[in-house]
């Protein structure tokens, strides 16, 4: 018996391993080139028993080496690229789709930046075409997105650039490294929402973005590219009279916005008291601004969010850029400092036009009987360098410094001459004299530190230091003389000013994919602030002030922490936001939370909507005075009888899509604003800015439309927003009645053509109409001796009860690139006019006193003149790019 068990189990050994042989015969195949299919027909013919569905193998080329190997072991490397797996059956072997590959989720991760460059883009769109998943880059150019194992078909897309589009296989977590090429031959969107992007990624992300190259085909003031000058033609967002004021966005004020340089606060947003920003154009790479739906990671303000990210340098070419305007002298260097490895961007910009203004003031001075000057001198430089840190990290340092040195006077001196009651001849003197100064400068440093910690996960950490100092004088004076006897009688005011900002920083910021249907954004901050403000009005002549006693400084501590939650569930989108901030200072302690919820889809295939609900608080206040003519803003911080402002605001929108280059936006806002603080009316003469304080509430709300073309010969935009902003504060300001914000704009309209009038070649036009501001108009004016009481001090029945003209101007711009092909040098030269029809829209009114002959003698009245910026002015500018190639400053 044993020995028959031990004849089947040979026999059964033996014809195992016959039929594996005959399954398994070893088989040759020549090296040489082959798709899957021609692979598998090659196996076949030499005798493999292999069954498979042509439809479902891919379409990849194989580079085969020649060699002997079994079926099995050659179906292990040839599917090992593929989403197949094959299984032994009766009919030999069978290659079918590896369903546990394809029920698996794995992550794809990577960065996206310019293939010439290197630099990151932020904001590109990546999509996973057969999937139907997709995202967004974030401001390091970082994106992440999961989906099941298998081939994909991978497409990365941004602004200005091509396509890219390529098949990935997923087995496990990837990470690639996305290069896209730009496209010169497209026309350049001038600006557009982030929201309009492609895929899924449009329902998350809220805010407009404004780009390098779109600013330079707008032009500006004397030829200044300014980034602003862009932001200010979109709907919702305005200005100053005729630029001066900064930006103001949806009736808030010019200190309610948050600006950030490279994420760190910028306290002075403007050059030439806001005729153009800090902003050079060849040291940014892109601002995205933020009306509604701000993301929780912005705090800190109660307006809107400028976000303002600078270049990182050429990672891989030097170029050096020179340029000029009719304002200033531009410089521009960069370049690898290790090829692919690190890289260096530095900028700079000097107002060479000071001496002129100096020449053209003391004529235009002389002209009408004064004598006098006027001098301005501005410069700013930028500086970054960035460095490769490991296989995952990157490090940042970005450095901006900017000054603006203003000054002005101007003497002149009326002669009258009047026969007396007595028949003697009277000669009187009148002598005028005014003299004012304001210097203001930012510094503005970043260190950063990002790295991605896993495929799903991403940080960056930041170090930030900002800093601001402002001072100002001026001194008036008004004198009558008697000249035959000597009798004098005068009035005099004058004002220091003093402003001191410096606020010291650390911040961590994550962002975490949990899959395709949500992702979480979260981080902290901390930061030190010191304040020390000043202001000081009076009757007395400047160098009479005292200076044993120096300003207070106030010294709070900030505490902030954030997270955002985003995802949808089917075309419901959502991003749900809480933000906690803690303020102490002194005695004072504020702690506030921040709610962040915004809604979103697709209403129809060809109309989006969205609806959001933004709780922002401020804790440090812009007091600004109307009363002295000069800047004399002056950045406060919250304490103990201050308290934070806070501002709720409620924002739906519709956009419709009718063609793929058309889209039509409308959009109805309104926020309330409790916690405003001001100075009292006719009290900036004590020298505790503290005891001059009305505090009050203020609301905005408003229709805002637009239709906008983005791509074509003819591109742009037409706009009109319609909206209110109105005042409420307590007794000491207007008896406690409401009025209209200073800058409240009934009706504003913008119109932006782009025409591509050749490959090289755009004709820019912009056109803008805005209500005249509101303005205190002096109904009884009167004036004390000048050794006692207060200076004149305008009374009036109504805050703000008086409208100035509408403000509106047409500006046009020629912008033209020239190079010859294959050449390193490349040129663009800028020609236009700026105020076409020489509208004199007024920024204030300014009473001076004239003197007359009366009956009894010498009379003075006080004349209003309307002060405006500009006439019609030329605007030239031309700049020249010269590349060296591809070495770092080693000359690798």
């Amino acid at each position: 018996m044993r020995g028959l068990q031990w004849l089947l189990l040979v026999i059964g050994v033996t014809a195992t391993l016959a039929l594996r042989a005959q399954d398994n015969p070893s088989i040759f195949l020549p090296g040489g080139t082959y798709t899957l299919e021609e692979a598998l027909v090659a196996l076949t013919e030499q005798g493999a028993s292999i069954s498979y569905r042509p439809d479902q193998l891919p379409t990849t080329v194989i580079d085969l080496t020649e060699d002997i190997r079994t079926p099995s072991a050659w179906l292990d490397w040839l599917l090992r690229d593929t989403e197949l797996t094959y299984e032994r059956g009766s009919a030999g072997l069978l290659i079918l789709p590896d369903a546990a590959l394809l029920a698996r989720t794995y992550t794809l991760y990577g960065m996206v930046s310019d293939a010439v460059s290197g630099e990151r883009l932020i904001g590109a769109t990546v999509q996973l075409t057969n999937a139907k998943a997709g995202t967004i880059s974030n401001e390091y150019g970082f994106y992440t997105l999961s989906t099941s194992g298998g081939r994909h078909r991978l497409r990365a897309t941004y602004i200005g650039y091509r396509p890219l589009e390529q098949d990935i296989l997923l087995r496990s977590d990837t990470q690639i490294n996305l290069r896209l090429t730009p496209n010169n031959e497209l026309p350049q969107i001038i600006v557009t929402a982030v929201e309009n992007g492609e895929g899924d990624a449009r329902y998350f992300e809220t805010g407009t973005r404004i780009g390098h190259s779109e600013v330079s085909q707008l032009g500006g003031l004397l030829g200044e590219d300014d980034p602003l000058q862009l932001a200010r033609l979109l709907p919702g967002v305005t200005s100053g009279a005729e630029g001066i004021g900064g930006m103001l966005i949806r009736g808030s004020e010019a200190g309610h916005n948050l600006i950030l340089l490279d994420g760190v606060p910028v306290y002075g947003l403007s050059h030439a008291g806001g005729l153009f920003s800090i902003f050079s154009n060849q040291a940014i790479r892109r601002i995205d601004l933020y009306k509604d739906a701000i993301p929780a990671r912005f705090g800190g303000r109660i307006g809107g969010v400028l976000d303002v990210h600078t270049r990182d340098g050429n990672l891989y070419e030097n170029e050096l850029s020179v340029g000029s305007s009719l304002l200033s002298a531009q410089v521009a260097a960069e370049g690898p400092i290790r090829v692919g490895e690190s890289s260096f961007l530095l900028t700079g910009r000097y107002f060479w036009a000071s001496s002129l203004i100096r020449r053209f003031s003391e004529a235009y001075k002389r002209q009408r009987g004064r004598r006098g000057a006027m001098s301005y001198d501005v410069y700013d430089i930028n500086f970054k360098l960035n460095q490769r840190a490991g296989k995952r990290g990157r490090i940042y340092l970005s450095v901006y410094s900017g000054l603006d040195d203003y000054t002005n006077y101007s003497w002149q001196s009326d002669t009258i001459r009047q026969l007396s009651q007595a028949g003697t001849l009277m000669t009187y003197h009148a002598p005028v004299a005014r003299r004012e100064s304001v210097h203001w400068g930012n510094t503005v440093a970043a260190l950063r530190y990002n790295h991605v910690f896993s495929e799903k996960m991403f940080g960056n950490f930041r170090l930030s230091y900002s800093d601001l100092q402002t001072a100002s004088t001026f001194e008036r004076s008004d004198s009558f003389k008697t000249v035959n006897n000597g009798d004098y009688e005068g009035k005099l005011v004058s004002g220091n000013y003093q402003s001191s900002i410096r606020q010291i920083g650390f911040a961590f910021d994550g962002q975490y994919s949990m899959g395709n249907t949500s992702f979480l954004r979260f981080g902290a901050e901390v930061n030190d602030h010191r304040f020390t403000p000043s202001l000081l009005t009076d009757t007395i002549r400047l160098d009479h002030y005292g200076s044993e006693a120096g300003p207070t400084e106030y010294n709070p501590l900030q505490l902030a922490a954030y997270a955002s939650l985003g995802g949808h569930r089917g075309n419901l989108y959502y991003r749900l936001g809480l933000r906690v901030n803690t303020w102490m200072e002194g005695g004072g302690r504020f702690t506030s939370l921040s709610p962040r919820i915004m809604f979103s889809g697709p209403l129809t295939d060809h109309i989006d909507w969205q609806l959001s609900y933004d709780r922002t608080v401020q804790p440090v206040h812009l007091l600004g005075s109307f009363v002295i003519g000069v800047p004399s803003d002056l950045w406060v911080p919250s304490t103990a009888d201050i308290a934070p402002a806070v501002s709720p605001q409620i924002s739906g929108k519709l956009t419709f899509h009718p063609a793929p280059t058309w889209s039509f936006t409308t959009a109805a806002y309104y926020k309330s604003m409790q916690g405003l603080i001001a100075y009292s009316e006719g009290q900036q003469s004590s020298e505790t800015w503290k005891d001059e304080l009305s505090r009050g509430t203020g609301k905005a709300y408003g229709l805002e439309t637009s239709l906008q073309r983005n791509r074509g010969k003819v591109r742009g935009w037409l706009s009109y927003t319609l909206a209110r902003s109105e005042r409420t504060f307590d007794l000491l300001t207007n008896q406690g009645s409401t009025f209209p914000f200073r800058y409240d704009r009934r009706h504003s309209v913008n119109l932006l053509l782009i025409y591509q009038l050749g490959e090289r070649t755009t004709l820019t036009g912009s056109w803008r109409y805005e209500t005249g501001l509101a303005y205190s108009m002096s109904e009884i004016i009167f004036s004390s001796p000048i050794d006692y009481g207060t200076p004149n001090t305008p009374l009036t029945e109504e805050r703000n009860g008086f409208r100035m003209p509408a403000n509106h101007r047409l500006d046009l711009n020629l912008h033209t690139n020239l190079s010859s092909e294959n050449s390193r040098f490349t040129h663009a030269i800028d020609v236009g006019l700026y105020n076409v029809y020489d509208r004199h829209n007024p920024i204030y009114y300014e009473t001076r006193p004239e003197w007359t002959t009366g009956e009894t003698g010498p009379e003075s009245r006080d004349q209003f003149y309307k002060i405006f910026v500009t006439p019609l002015l030329p605007t030239l500018s031309y700049r020249l790019t010269f590349s060296s190639g591809g070495r770092d400053v080693f000359g690798r």
